[in-house]
């Protein structure tokens, strides 16, 4: 009887630290980092140092976001048997971040490199999201 009680729990709900972690890291990750950059000469010469290409700008947006993935579905399991949730949850985190270094800093009206940056948020998650449903 508690086998089967044990069993029905998720991750999430037996350890809510780990929840308060990854919302503590999603928060970091849709944080709008570029605004900082914009009223912060110190930390704008660690961005630009971080970030200061295209090539590294894409490879943060991946990773970011496969990292982003990985703790979801391993804090919720369930998901990944459901794909269309889960890729719509990141694509609302991708919109999300967008939105919010649109609003702060970049004042623009959403173009290529939006896309480009949403392109890459989705292959991270649903890069992960392919190496963890196989894992089952």
């Amino acid at each position: 009887m508690q086998l089967d009680k044990r069993q029905n729990k998720t991750m999430g709900a037996e350890r809510p630290y780990l929840i308060l972690a990854l919302i503590l890291f999603i928060a970091t990750a849709l944080f709008p980092f570029g605004w900082l950059a914009t009223v912060s000469p110190g930390f704008e010469t660690f961005a630009n140092f971080i970030f200061g290409t295209q090539l590294s700008h894409i490879i943060g947006h991946f990773a970011v976001f496969a990292l982003m993935g990985g703790g979801v579905l391993w804090l919720f399991p369930s998901l990944r048997q459901r794909f269309w949730l889960y890729f719509g949850l990141m694509l609302l985190f991708g919109f999300v971040q967008e939105f919010l270094q649109i609003a702060s800093f970049k004042h623009i009206i959403p173009a290529f490199d939006e896309v480009l940056d949403l392109t890459m948020d989705m292959l991270g998650a649903a890069t992960v999201f392919y190496f963890c449903a196989r894992r089952k």
